[in-house]
């Protein structure tokens, strides 16, 4: 029996310098700190008791094979968290089918310091070899158990006393994971993942009053550029992994995105626009700019809600012949599916165009070639039509051929950085040539072009080479700013224009569809127009967190945005509860499948 101890206290402590150093977990105060040091010992107990709890001996090979599960269990989920900065869930183990995985990226998310995750398993393993089997005392086994099981629900308790809301937030999964364990959270959101369904079942027509009542009170203020592309086409450009922060900025004398800074001159520039995705990344952006609607807390709604009823972009713009271009296979984040339930009408995708060796980028057809090969399909498109494309060279690892590139590499310390500056530069350059194509072919001026920015491209792990780049101080308000993507809006003859109003990209739907002149009271969306003077200057994120024009709330702590100060939490109080309102909301839309009842 002390053998079965030991270990499993040896992967608390495991499990603890894990958290703290590679996960780089940040607890607020002496309580959190407590509860992430001690709250995993007793899952852990718990766990390694399965070795001997339906055997009359332990034997050594079985428990080997838990304490390999556990490390293989740490480390899956230190290798998302890398990237994505977020915990693995249900519904993304069950849809990387759909997505692809991590698998082109992978080896550029390891370390030489891993191998320390499996120096235990080897010496360890040879020492329980070594012991052999042995019998454990029924007596001794049901004192073990009750012990491991008194643990867990003590300090469960003592998260949930400290932190009423954990439960219901359970989005913000680096306070979960804080409060109960990596290993109590995975339970709980395989718990929480099984029984979502049943939201729907239960759901019936009068479960959407309270949530109209409240989207519904959104902005709807005509400005002076309601109707101002009324009739144009409109072409959506998904700029894969664009970040704000590479517009006008030069490395080594060279601008990263000479077209584009050219171009948000002559455009609509939103310059204070915020990333929102979540764990669905592209899909997520794509999704709230179609319906107005935040992603969901767990997984992507493309991959888990893809029959249910929606308010789409193209049901709104009923009128218009509405077609989706993407170099990648048909199912990566269940596209397919998804955009018949959405409305669209056509999508072009990697069967359609020819793809070789010296086209091939990452998950598909690299963007120049893509968007060469598109020009064909879009002649044939009836006019009013609304096209989106969805670009792919600029991808997490960012590699890209010699010959291909035209920027200088960078000098940061980071080479993901450095290697990302090139195919941002690379994506400048192949829309460049997209917008002299469309030119050449009659095709640009009766249309207005939407470019915005999916998703982050540099995580946190490698941010330090932004901050080099950018010469700034590596604090949460600078982290967040570089969260910031960008939009811009072409309507060719209009005067460019910069707005700094705040905002996300959840709002992007609304702000397309003022100026089309459409009107859209009528429709559930969280979306709000960025045109409008009286627009709410507010940005949720799927953790929870929160910006305004005075304070961001990261990671629990309040901070002033003038000053970067962290301030008393009574000022985000506010924010906090409207950001759990609209979050809960919006689920509360999806998982019931609210919009079939309208």
């Amino acid at each position: 029996m002390k053998k079965v101890y030991l270990i499993a206290l040896f992967y608390w402590l495991k499990t603890t310098a894990v958290m703290y150093v590679a996960f780089q977990m940040t607890p607020l105060g002496v309580t959190d700190h407590l509860l992430l040091i001690f709250s995993s010992l007793g899952p852990l107990l718990l766990w390694f008791g399965l070795s001997f709890f339906f055997f009359k001996r332990l034997h050594p090979w079985i428990l080997i094979m838990l304490m390999f599960l556990s490390t293989f269990f740490l480390y899956a989920h230190l290798i998302y968290y890398r990237f994505y900065e977020d915990f693995l869930t249900l519904p993304i183990l069950l849809q990387v089918g759909n997505v692809g995985g991590l698998s082109q990226s992978t080896w550029t998310l390891l370390s030489p310091w891993d191998l320390f995750f499996i120096i235990d398993l080897v010496v360890i393993g040879w020492w329980l070899i070594k012991k052999g089997p042995f019998t454990i005392p029924p007596k001794e086994k049901k004192q073990y158990a009750g012990s491991a099981a008194g643990i867990t629900l003590v300090l469960i308790a003592a998260a949930w006393w400290h932190s009423p809301h954990l439960f219901q937030e359970n989005y913000n999964r680096d306070k979960v994971v804080i409060s109960i364990s990596i290993y109590a959270y995975q339970w709980f959101d395989i718990a929480y993942s099984v029984t979502a369904p049943l939201q729907k079942v239960m759901a019936d027509e009068s479960a959407d009053g309270s949530v109209e009542e409240f989207v519904s009170e959104k902005d709807s203020q005509k400005t002076e550029w309601f109707g101002r592309a009324e009739g144009k086409n409109v072409v959506f450009i998904t700029l894969e992994s664009v970040q704000n922060f590479v517009i006008d900025t030069e490395v080594k004398g060279e601008p990263v995105t000479p077209f584009l800074n050219q171009l948000k001159g002559e455009s609509l520039y939103f310059s204070n626009l915020y990333d929102q995705a979540s764990q669905g990344k592209s899909s997520d952006a794509e999704f709230m700019v179609d319906t107005g609607l935040y992603p969901l807390d767990g997984g992507s709604v493309f991959v888990r809600r893809p029959n249910n009823m929606f308010n789409g972009l193209p049901e709104l713009l009923n009128d218009y012949q509405s077609t989706v271009f993407h170099g990648n296979v048909r199912t990566f984040w269940n596209r397919e599916e998804m955009y018949d339930s959405l409305g669209y009408e056509q999508f072009i995708s990697k069967q359609d165009y020819e793809i070789n060796e010296e086209n091939r980028i990452n998950y598909g057809l690299e963007d120049k070639s893509f968007f060469r090969q598109s020009i064909p399909y879009m002649k044939q498109l009836n006019e009013p039509y609304m096209a989106k494309f969805i670009t792919l060279t600029n991808h997490f690892p960012f590699l890209l051929e010699e010959e291909d590139r035209s920027l200088p590499l960078a000098d940061t310390s980071e080479p993901v950085v450095n290697r990302y500056l090139t195919t941002v530069r690379y994506l400048d350059e192949s829309i460049r040539q997209l917008f002299q194509s469309l030119k050449e072919n009659g095709m640009y001026k009766d249309t207005m072009f939407v470019l915005f920015g999916d998703h982050y491209g540099i995580s946190k792990e490698y941010e330090d080479g932004v901050h080099e780049l950018l010469d700034q101080p590596d604090t949460a308000l600078s982290h967040t700013s570089n969260q910031r993507v960008p939009m811009l809006i072409h309507i060719p003859g209009m005067e460019g224009e910069t707005f700094d109003t705040l905002g996300g990209q959840i709002d992007i739907r609304s702000t397309v569809l003022h100026l089309l002149g459409k009107q859209t009271e009528d429709y559930m969306s969280f979306s709000q127009n960025l045109l409008a003077d009286d627009k709410e200057e507010f940005v949720a994120f799927r953790d929870g967190d929160f910006v305004t024009p005075s304070y961001l709330f990261q990671d629990g702590i309040c901070y002033e945005t003038d000053s970067s100060k962290s301030v008393n939490t009574s000022h985000c109080k506010e924010g906090q509860e409207k950001a759990r309102e609209k979050l809960k909301l919006s689920d509360h839309i999806i998982k019931g499948d609210l919009l079939r009842f309208k």
